[in-house]
């Protein structure tokens, strides 16, 4: 979820697909999708018109695989629009091809039919994939999710550990006596089954499990991590099991 303008909007995107990014075997990228008849000022779709928006897309990603090759990347949801986005093999015809199964299908429906030329999958690299920020709070969210899910009040300060892997134990080391020195504890020295950064370690410090606490240590050892060539692996905090029902 992010705010896009004036107005809210969500992203559902194949995290995967960045490794192989752009794809040179799908240079078109098509945007297609309804708009929901029922949303509210804010532009989020009735939670009763989104089955309904569901449908329609899935009847359009089978009616796009009968046409070309394709790539689902990503779904972007925003002032009453439910998008799909596709990258594609060949787009010959398929404007007209969409145009017919909307009016066909779903009449009463207005939809979106954007088709263009982007080879270097600059949309799905800029647009759909989130960046490092965004990144930061879902680590944070699902760590959080995670706690309150098994009764956590996050109400108690508690030890908040940072796992980094290093290439070589000279950084590792380097970037345990910084740590210290920021007054963090790093008395878990391990070795990884990670051929490329072997030399692991788990640093602690005492705070409360706040974002702004947590995104303020990351910050701290950012630096230092980018120096030594380091892998920064997320945090973790142990449950509180006092406050658990």
């Amino acid at each position: 979820m992010a705010k896009y303008g004036d107005k809210p909007g969500s992203v559902l995107v194949n995290l995967a697909l960045m490794s192989n990014a752009p794809d040179k075997k799908y240079p078109y990228l098509v945007i297609t999708g309804p708009r929901a008849q029922n949303c509210n000022k804010q532009g989020i779709p009735a939670k009763d018109d989104i089955a309904e928006l569901e449908d329609i897309l899935d009847a359009t990603t089978n009616f796009i695989t009968g046409v070309t090759a394709r790539v689902l990347t990503g779904t972007f949801t925003h002032n009453c629009d439910r998008l799909n986005y596709y990258y594609v093999k060949d787009t010959a015809g398929i404007r007209s091809a969409l145009g017919r199964m909307y009016s066909r299908s779903y009449g009463a429906y207005n939809y979106t039919i954007k088709i263009k030329h982007d080879p270097d999958w600059i949309t799905y690299r800029t647009f759909l994939y989130p960046d490092s920020a965004t990144f930061r709070w879902m680590n944070y969210s699902k760590t959080v999710a995670g706690l309150i899910e098994q009764g956590d009040s996050l109400t108690k300060q508690r030890d908040i550990n940072f796992e980094v892997y290093f290439r070589t134990d000279t950084d590792r080391e380097a970037f345990a006596d910084f740590a210290k020195s920021k007054g963090y504890n790093a008395n878990k020295l391990l070795t990884s089954q990670s051929t490329v950064a072997p030399f692991e370690i788990i640093i602690s410090k005492k705070g409360p499990v706040k974002m702004e606490v947590i995104l303020a240590c990351e910050d701290e050892l950012a630096a230092i991590i980018k120096k030594r060539r380091g892998y920064y692996n997320g945090w973790t905090a142990p449950l509180d099991t006092v406050h658990k029902q």
